[in-house]
């Protein structure tokens, strides 16, 4: 009896892609399993009347196609694939000057704006628990300005200025606007806190009031925080306090995804398999036009390792005209040569 050829598969590779319709080549997405096409069919029947038995005609047709694969690398060029992250590059260098609020609690983690590089020195500084203040002299209203709480300031001369008799902006002293509030109520911006009351004289434009933030104490390494990747923490007996704290440190090279904040893209998807069935025979994939959905579920952490259960949209390539080509996906896969 003669038999057909095997032709079976057990496949692995690598799976890329490239900006659809891009003259460049195609990048591999990471470690990756499972690819697999789905396709969804709708199917149409007319009954055989003569009868009443079975059909007198039929008909399938592809409503959609979709593909799926499982993705176990989780660096930053695949969020920005999975979950349209928008993706910076931090240099290693020097930070100075970060201030932050605290609330002085025991354990609270102060977490920096870079991660730490906790090999280098990290200085905190906490400022004075209130800051003084000074009415600027020509002002036309005689409100004043109560007690100024500062919470993490850095240290120097601000200027509160009314931009009208109820309004007024804070700004630092290189004149950059932290904030703006209102006469008579709470005001609360770059670590400072107070209130601005208004007198029987009202406010005109250009008033001001200069509040001066002395500069801090330096805070003990180990008595009042402990250094961690991320920031600080601090311990119980830590007097740093409901006062802020002014940090210098040295920023180790890393990457920031911002989640969400890049257009979706279209993409171009290549497989380039190997069939281990057929003693790694070769074969690809190349999916001409695919749109990948935004991930339903984000692990980021488990026992086990973290995979992303990655799901597209096929669309049709209207590019490739001709009537021998798919406008949709191509497998190939090399022949068997004889022995």
């Amino acid at each position: 009896m003669i038999h057909a050829q095997d032709r079976s598969l057990m496949g692995f590779g690598v799976t890329s892609v490239k900006p659809w319709q891009s003259r460049r080549g195609v990048v591999e997405v990471g470690n990756s399993t499972a690819l697999a096409i789905q396709h969804a069919t709708e199917k149409k029947t007319l009954r055989n009347y003569r009868t009443g038995i079975g059909n007198n005609n039929a008909k399938s047709q592809i409503t959609g196609i979709t593909g799926s694969f499982t993705l176990y690398d989780c660096g930053p060029s695949q969020l920005a694939m999975v979950i349209r992250a928008q993706v910076t590059g931090v240099s290693a260098g020097t930070v100075e000057g970060e201030a932050h609020p605290t609330g002085g609690l025991a354990a609270e983690h102060i977490v920096f704006k870079n991660l730490v590089d906790t090999t280098q020195p990290v200085t905190v500084v906490s400022p004075p628990a209130t800051a003084s203040v000074a009415a600027a002299s020509g002002n036309a209203g005689d409100g004043t300005i109560g007690a100024v709480t500062v919470n993490g300031a850095v240290s120097g001369a601000y200027t509160a200025k009314l931009t009208s008799a109820t309004e007024f902006s804070l700004l630092d002293a290189a004149d950059q606007v932290l904030g703006a509030g209102t006469v008579g109520e709470a005001f609360s911006a770059a670590g400072l806190t107070f209130t601005i009351a208004a007198g029987s004289s009202a406010f005109v434009a250009d008033d001001a009031f200069t509040i001066t933030v002395a500069a801090g104490d330096e805070m003990d390494a180990g008595v009042d925080y402990i250094v961690t990747p991320y920031g600080i923490q601090l311990p119980a007996g830590s007097t740093i306090g409901e006062r802020g704290v002014i940090v210098g440190y040295t920023r180790i090279k890393a990457s920031v995804a911002e989640i969400l904040k890049s257009a979706p893209t279209e993409q171009q998807l290549h497989f380039a398999g190997l069939n281990d069935a057929q003693d790694g025979l070769a074969y690809d994939a190349t999916l001409w036009r695919v749109k990948f959905d935004d991930i339903a579920e984000l692990p980021l952490n488990g026992e086990e390792y973290v995979s992303y259960n990655v799901t597209f949209e096929l669309l049709q390539d209207y590019t490739r005209a001709g009537d021998d080509l798919s406008q949709y996906y191509t497998i190939r896969q090399a022949e068997k040569v004889a022995a």
